[in-house]
């Protein structure tokens, strides 16, 4: 492993976490971003300090630059480390490299539900009494973190698709939630997005990719909203579980975490511990405080799937309630991608209300915009509206009766506005 890092977006949810862990085994470690917030602020808090303009210096210091999938090939850092002929390595690249220090890489991948099913897994593990190493795309609510570093044992990571980035993963387990149409932008089909979820399954030693004979019954939520079901096996009651989380996918994503458990030794009754102590991972469905309306949800979903399950689920808690739907979709390639996925998903939403686009890495021009979406959904649903800014998106919300249920959905910066602006809390 090389001494000295500079990460160029290290700002990033997974890419802060990679550094941290970096700097955690000796290694020298500093990057770069534009954006100024919690999670830069928490980097340099453990002294990694954070560029926000081009230090031709500290790159030439570097032994190796990494570049999150964000990173253009326009980018004035990367032309910069080229120029040097650094070396360049991308995000899976660097957590390749660190899950080989560890004797047991867990990676769990997938279209939908791969970053609560990684986080109960870590939960199992934790409550076996072992000192598993996390690192996760979303943070724990229990803490707020989205990492732990402690033992060598054990790695708990998510595996994501795009870019292949999960192909410099070899596991011990891996374990795949589910496949749909997903980072089309990068895999121009499904086929070709299906071919590389099997080679990542030939990579792992053991693969967890099905139910294998376990089954849920009764699935209902208590008054509070929780799942309670019951796990059996091939008929056979195994557990009777009482979650702290709410959607009805999360049933099968314990069956994925329990499996898992099972495979590494674990006996029912920890597991069954750490399932129902599982606080969840936020923007998960998570019940948030606003001074406005009584009931507010935040949820990750960005995917036509997910969001389908998440109107479910408020349906399903929140009966006889009025449930406004305000989505931000998360780039303009996907909206387009999966524009028949969106309107079958939309037509039929009692009010759905859409926030600008999360342009992430791309530009209008790389799709369709939430402005041009909202127009087309029109004239199936006249109740679609569209909002590009805070001010106006609140003045609207608040004309409506407390009672009603929000439903924030998307995987952009909303929440992180709604906080910042004292709406949620």
């Amino acid at each position: 492993m090389a001494n000295r890092y500079y990460f160029l977006g290290i700002g990033g949810i997974s890419m802060s976490t990679l550094a941290i862990m970096l700097k955690n085994e000796g290694c020298s470690v500093r990057g770069s971003d534009e954006r100024e917030d919690k999670t830069t602020e928490f980097l340099k808090e453990r002294k990694i300090k954070v560029d926000d303009r081009l230090n031709r210096k500290q790159i030439s210091k570097a032994d190796v630059v990494v570049k999150s999938a964000a990173i253009k090939d326009d980018n004035p850092f990367l032309r910069y480390a080229v120029k040097k002929k650094k070396k360049i390595l991308s995000r899976g690249q660097i957590l390749g490299q660190i899950c080989g220090g560890y004797k047991t890489t867990i990676a769990v991948a997938g279209s939908h539900g791969k970053t609560t099913t990684t986080a109960m897994i870590y939960e199992i593990l934790k409550t076996a009494g072992e000192k598993p190493t996390l690192h996760l795309g979303g943070y724990r609510i229990e803490d707020g973190k989205n990492y732990e570093i402690d033992g060598k044992d054990f790695f708990v990571t998510e595996a994501c698709e795009y870019y292949d980035n999960f192909l410099y993963l070899h596991p011990q387990i891996s374990v795949i939630t589910n496949v749909e149409k997903e980072h089309l932008d990068y895999f121009k089909t499904f086929e070709r997005q299906k071919e590389s979820f099997e080679k990542f399954k030939r990579q792992s030693k053991v693969v967890v990719d099905s139910t294998d004979g376990y089954s849920a019954g009764r699935i209902r939520h208590d008054k509070d909203g929780f799942l309670m079901f019951k796990l059996f096996h091939h008929d056979k009651l195994v557990l009777n579980l009482h979650l702290k989380i709410c959607e009805n996918v999360n049933v099968q994503n314990c069956v994925y975490a329990y499996q898992v458990g099972k495979l590494l030794g674990i006996d029912d009754k920890t597991i069954k511990t750490a399932l129902e102590s599982f606080k969840g991972v936020k923007t998960r469905f998570e019940k948030v405080e606003c001074k406005y309306f009584d009931n507010v949800v935040c949820d990750y979903a960005h995917h036509p799937t997910e969001i389908e399950k998440a109107i479910e689920t408020a349906r399903k808690i929140f009966k006889r309630k009025k449930i406004i739907t305000i989505f931000q979709p998360h780039t303009f390639s996907r909206t387009q991608a999966l524009l028949p996925e969106f309107f079958r998903v939309f037509k039929n939403v009692e009010m759905p209300i859409f926030f600008r686009t999360y342009s992430a890495r791309e530009n209008e021009s790389d799709g369709m915009s939430a402005k041009t979406f909202a127009e087309l959904l029109k004239r199936q649903n006249k109740n679609a509206r569209y909002f590009d800014n805070y001010v106006a998106l609140k003045n609207f919300l608040l004309e409506i009766d407390r009672d009603c249920v929000l439903l924030f959905l998307g995987a952009g910066d909303l929440p992180n506005i709604l906080h910042k602006k004292k709406f949620i809390t």
